[in-house]
């Protein structure tokens, strides 16, 4: 298997140096201009801003999921190195990962294998509670988010969660 290194994470120097702000206040987002915060870094702070997202830990060697199991979390890497196996591939990723969503979404079951290589948390977002979210928004950010799960999973049709 080939082993390949990509590089999804953000900027945490960055983030931290915001402070701890409303991630939607002015003083955000002047603090995010001022500290050259990417859309990925500025993404990130708000996920892990959401004080309704409980947080975990996985030790090194443990499983976040495992392919064919199916989706009931997603994982938002907040810190730690995870690897991912699929397709004959393996992948090191780490913060600002997600991990989960769009197959939860879709109804599928995981298409990887992620175990952590060192100490990782993250933040958990039930499926459920990302379907009831994504089905009662208005219709142009439904499909942004129909059309970016078909488009992370490669699916020629709408999953029967997403119409």
């Amino acid at each position: 298997m080939e082993d390949k290194k990509f590089d999804f994470s953000v900027d945490l120097e960055k983030i931290k140096s915001v402070g701890a702000l409303h991630p939607h206040s002015i003083d955000a987002l002047q603090a995010f201009s001022r500290n050259g915060l990417s859309s990925e870094d500025r993404l990130y702070y708000q996920l892990v801003s959401n004080m309704s997202l409980e947080t975990v830990a996985f030790r090194p060697g443990s499983p976040l999921c495992e392919f064919g199991q199916a989706v009931s979390s997603a994982y938002i890497v907040r810190e730690g190195e995870i690897e991912l196996r699929t397709e004959g591939m393996v992948y090191r990723v780490g913060p600002g990962t997600v991990l989960g969503l769009a197959s939860g979404l879709a109804n599928q079951p995981h298409n990887m294998t992620a175990t952590a290589l060192t100490v990782v948390t993250a933040s958990v977002i039930p499926i459920y509670k990302a379907l009831k979210a994504v089905t009662s928004c208005n219709p142009g950010l439904r499909g942004i988010n129909r059309n970016t799960v078909m488009r992370t999973l490669n699916l020629s049709s709408v999953p029967e969660s997403l119409k």
